[in-house]
């Protein structure tokens, strides 16, 4: 049912929104132009303010612009809560009920959908990227280490003493001591083998 249609706008008229509003987890249905109407109504009460001469009278108007501006911001408040309610829905795969947007909310929900569908597209794109970026190189690791076993650039080794810690020709630094499996680049290990301090184990890791 379309609140308002045939009905004057007026404080009684205002609660009514506002009850129907606070009953209803989803917008209700109102009418288009209401909250044109909702300033035009305010105008309307300063205007008589304006011209009220009766003091007493003038209280009455001041307090009703006061408290219709109150009824007002809270029956926006609510729709809008529903609004945002409505987009986080969307966004995450939801059908939340959109069919008593008005024109002005419906621009927001759209506005305020883009934003959010652009910012968790730019959050969990990168996240995706860095991973896939991060398993590629892993990946690229693990096959360069497999080649250089199986061309034999790097076999297994085991310490026969401690050795002094040293920077290689890889350009490494090395911390050795007996008792070590380790894997070395080839031109350390032929000048270890030739010290007699490792000795090559016939097993790889692979």
């Amino acid at each position: 049912m379309n609140i308002m249609n045939n009905e004057e706008i007026n404080y009684k008229t205002l609660r009514k929104i506002q009850q129907i509003e606070e009953k209803t987890s989803v917008l209700s249905d109102i009418n288009p132009e209401l909250y044109q109407k909702f300033s035009e109504y305010i105008e309307n009460l300063n205007l008589r303010l304006k011209n009220e001469t009766n003091n007493q009278k003038k209280i009455i108007l001041i307090n009703e612009i006061n408290n219709t501006k109150k009824i007002i911001e809270n029956i926006y408040n609510q729709r809008e809560k529903k609004i945002l309610l409505a987009i986080m829905s969307k966004v995450r795969g939801g059908n939340p009920n959109l069919k008593n947007l008005i024109k002005s909310e419906r621009i927001l929900f759209d506005s305020i959908q883009k934003t959010v569908i652009k910012m968790r597209k730019q959050i969990f794109e990168k996240q995706i990227i860095k991973k896939s970026s991060e398993d590629e190189n892993n990946n690229k690791k693990l096959k360069n280490n497999d080649h250089n076993f199986k061309k034999g650039k790097n076999k297994i080794y085991l310490l026969k003493e401690n050795i002094p810690e040293f920077i290689g020709t890889d350009e490494k630094r090395y911390n050795l001591r007996k008792d070590d499996i380790i894997t070395l680049p080839k031109k350390i290990s032929e000048l270890l083998i030739k010290r007699k301090v490792i000795k090559e184990l016939k097993t790889n890791i692979y």
